[in-house]
C-alpha cells in the first residue's frame, strides 16, 4: 500500500505502522518531541483527499479549524491506499548565515597546504616506481621526505600522473599526504566547520586559503525524532545497539545532507573539503562517534573520552574528501562539552583580566565563568523552550515566525521573520512576549494569566484577548486567517519558558556564589547562541533570566561555539590552544546541589532578581 508524501512526492510503503513510525523510518523530516506517545502535539501534517477520522490525540491537541483543515497527528494516523499528506519540511536557516558570513581569519594557519610539483616522466634509463618518483619530487620542493603513502593515495598514482603530463597537485597535513591530484588545484583548498545542537545542526564552509566564510547552512538534528533533549537521547540510546546507531546515522545524515546542499549553492565539493572541525555538548559528541553514553545518565556522569580527538572522514562516515582530518574540540566533563570550549575560543574576551560570564543559552545550557584565581564551567538543563520546542505554537526561528512583540492598550505589533502572516513563536519572541505581558498586566510576577473577569486594569482590547483553550486560560498574540489558527501563549507555555529560565538564572547564581564573588562584581555578561543575539538586555533582565546587572555589562557575540569551531579550524595553535584549555576548567555538577535547587525555586519568578 502506497502514500504519498509531499512536497517531494516521496512514496512510502505502509507496512503496519503509523505515519509517524513511517516517516521516522524513511528519515522524513517530523517533529517528535515525545518520541511518538502523543502528549507533545506537534507532529502536525495537514492531509488531502482522505482524510481519516479524528482521534482523542488528535482533539486533545489541535483545534477545530486545524481539525477542518485536514490536520492531524502524524503519531495517530495509520496510512491508508491513495492519501496524501503534506508535511512542514524545516528549511535551512539564514539566521546563522548572516551572524557568520564577513568573519575573516586574523591568522591563517589552517595546517593543511597545498603543493604543485611538476615530476620527471619515466624513461629507460629512469624506471623508478611511480611514486618513488612523487616521493622525489615532493622532497625536492619541501625539503622533507615523505616515504610512507596511505594504500588509497598508491592506488590513484598512475592515473594521476598521466592525466596532465606528470604534473600534479599534493595535498598535505602535517607529515600526512591526503590528497593527489592532477594538474594544479592550488588555488581551491576548503574546510568546513560543524556545530551540533541537542535541536539544530550547521555547517560552514570556509576556503582555508583567504580565511574566509563562503556559506552557512543549518537545519534541525535528526536525532530530535528521537527525543527532545540530552536526557531522551541518551535514554533512547541506552535501549540497545540498534537504537545508539540509529542516533549515530541520524546526526551523520544531518551533516553530510547539509554538505550536499553547500555542495548545491556553491563550486565546492565534498572531495575539496580536506579540514573539518566539530563542536557539540557531551551528548553529541558521544553520539556521533557511537560511544557508550550510559554513564553520562548517572551519578557522577562520567563521559568516555574528553580529551581532543582527530579522525579521517572515512573513520566517521563523513561525505568529505575521505583522508581528510576530522578534529572534535575536547569535553570539559559532564555534559559540558566542546561547544563551550568552542564558544570560549570564538568569544576570548571572557579570558581577559576581570570576572567574565559566558553563557551559552541553548536546550543544554552552558555556563562559564573565569575569575582572576579560577575558571569554572557547569550546565543546566533548560530544555527545548528557547528553540520554540514544548510550546503550543512554538517553533524554529524561520519564516512565519514571531521573533518580536510589542503590547499596548490598543492590540499588539508582532514582528515576523520573512514579513508575512505569523504560523508560530519563536525563542527570541516568546521572551519578549513574556516580558510586554508581565509589563501591561496580561501576568504577574508568578507567570499567572489574569482572570479577564476580576482584573480592571487591562484595556478592553487586551481583555478580549485571553481566553479559555482546551488546556486553560490562554493569550492572543494573532488571528489567524490564511493559516488557520490563532497564534496564542498558554498558561503552560509561560510555564515552560519560566522553567527554563529559572534553571538558567539558578545555574548563574550557584556558580558565581561557588567562585566566592557576587553578581554586581561580574565585569561582562556574554550571551553567546545563535537565539541570544536576537535578545534584547532589558528583556532579559525583567523576565529573570539573568540575574539583576547593570545592562551595559550585557552584550551577545552571536554563536561563538561556531566561531570557536571556524578559528580552530583555520589556525592550529587556536587548535592546540583549544586541546589545552579543556584541562585549565573546573566542572562543577549542579545535579543534587541544595544551593542550586534553593535559588532555581526563586528564579521562577519574571521580574528582576537580585
Amino acid at each position: 500500500m502506497e502514500i504519498t508524501i509531499l512536497p517531494n512526492r516521496l512514496m512510502v510503503t505502509q507496512e503496519k505502522e503509523t505515519l509517524m513510525e513511517a516517516l521516522v523510518r524513511h528519515h522524513l523530516p517530523v517533529q517528535t518531541i515525545c518520541n511518538g506517545k502523543g502528549t507533545c502535539g506537534k507532529c502536525k501534517v495537514r492531509m488531502t483527499g482522505y482524510v481519516s477520522p479524528p482521534s482523542e490525540r488528535d482533539l486533545a491537541h489541535l483545534n477545530e479549524l486545524e481539525l477542518q483543515a485536514g490536520v492531524r497527528l502524524a503519531c495517530t494516523v495509520i496510512p491508508q491506499a491513495g492519501m496524501v499528506i503534506e508535511l512542514d519540511f524545516v528549511e535551512s536557516q539564514d539566521r546563522k548565515e548572516s551572524a557568520l558570513l564577513g568573519m575573516k581569519a586574523s591568522k591563517l594557519d589552517p595546517g593543511v597546504k597545498k603543493v604543485f610539483i611538476q615530476s620527471s616522466k619515466p624513461t629507460l634509463t629512469d624506471e623508478r616506481g611511480d611514486w618513488d618518483r612523487v616521493a622525489d619530487t615532493l622532497n625536492t620542493v619541501t625539503g622533507k621526505d615523505y616515504v610512507n603513502a596511505d594504500l588509497a593515495i598508491l592506488g590513484k598514482v598512475p592515473d594521476v600522473l598521466r592525466t596532465d603530463k606528470f604534473a600534479l597537485t599534493v595535498t598535505l597535513s602535517q607529515d600526512t599526504i591526503l590528497e593527489l591530484e592532477a594538474g594544479d588545484t592550488t588555488k581551491r583548498l576548503y574546510g568546513a566547520a560543524v556545530d551540533i545542537g541537542t535541536t539544530s545542526v550547521a555547517v560552514a564552509l570556509v576556503d582555508l586559503l583567504q580565511g574566509t566564510v563562503l556559506k552557512v547552512v543549518s537545519t534541525e538534528n535528526q536525532q530530535t525524532a528521537y527525543g527532545a533533549d540530552v536526557i531522551s537521547r541518551i535514554a533512547f540510546a541506552n535501549d540497545g545497539h540498534e537504537s545508539a546507531l540509529t542516533l549515530q546515522r541520524a546526526v551523520r545524515r544531518t551533516i553530510n545532507h547539509l554538505l550536499e546542499e553547500l555542495a548545491v549553492k556553491t563550486d565546492v565539493t565534498g572531495n575539496e573539503i580536506f579540514k573539518m572541525t566539530i563542536v557539540g555538548n557531551t551528548t553529541m559528541h558521544h553520539l556521533l562517534l557511537g560511544l557508550d553514553v550510559s554513564h553520562l545518565a548517572v551519578s557522577p556522569f562520567v563521559s568516555v573520552c574528553n580529551r581532543p580527538l582527530e579522525f579521517s572522514a572515512l573513520e566517521m562516515g563523513l561525505e568529505i574528501n575521505p583522508q581528510a582530518r576530522v578534529s572534535l574540540l575536547p569535553n570539559i566533563g559532564s555534559f559540558v562539552g566542546g561547544d563551550t570550549v568552542g564558544a570560549i575560543v570564538g568569544a576570548p574576551e571572557v579570558l581577559g583580566p576581570g570576572n567574565h560570564l559566558l553563557i551559552d543559552l541553548g536546550t543544554n545550557c552552558e555556563l562559564f565563568l573565569k575569575t582572576e584565581t579560577m575558571m569554572m564551567a557547569c550546565s543546566t538543563a533548560a530544555g527545548p523552550a528557547f528553540e520554540g520546542a514544548g510550546i503550543t505554537h512554538g517553533m524554529r526561528a524561520k519564516q512565519g515566525a514571531i521573533e518580536g512583540v510589542t503590547l499596548t492598550e490598543n492590540g499588539i505589533d508582532c514582528q515576523v521573520i520573512g514579513g508575512q502572516e505569523p504560523i508560530g513563536i519563536c525563542g527570541s519572541g516568546l521572551i519578549e512576549g513574556i516580558d510586554e505581558m508581565r509589563k501591561v498586566g496580561v501576568i504577574n510576577k508568578q507567570g499567572k494569566i489574569a482572570d479577564p473577569e476580576k482584573t480592571q486594569e487591562l484595556s478592553p482590547e487586551l481583555l478580549k484577548r485571553i481566553r479559555m483553550g482546551e488546556k486553560g486560560r490562554e493569550f492572543v498574540l494573532t488571528y489567524g486567517t490564511a493559516q488557520g489558527w490563532n497564534v496564542t501563549l498558554s498558561q503552560k507555555d509561560i510555564g515552560e519558558m519560566q522553567l527554563a529560565k529559572g534553571a538558567v538564572c539558578a545555574g548563574i547564581k550557584t556558580l558565581v556564589e561557588m567562585a566566592g564573588i557576587t553578581v554586581p562584581e561580574l565585569d561582562s555578561v556574554t550571551l553567546s547562541g545563535t537565539f541570544a543575539t536576537y535578545l534584547k538586555a532589558h528583556n532579559i533582565l525583567n523576565i529573570g533570566l539573568v540575574p539583576d546587572i547593570a545592562p551595559e555589562k550585557i552584550k551577545t557575540v552571536g554563536n561563538a561555539a561556531h566561531v570557536g569551531a571556524i578559528r580552530t579550524l583555520l589556525d592550529q595553535h587556536e587548535l592546540t590552544m583549544a586541546g589545552e584549555l579543556y584541562r585549565k576548567i573546573s566542572h562543577v555538577e549542579l545535579g543534587g546541589s541544595a544551593t542550586f535547587s534553593n535559588y532555581f525555586m526563586n528564579s521562577m519568578y519574571l521580574e528582576r532578581l537580585s
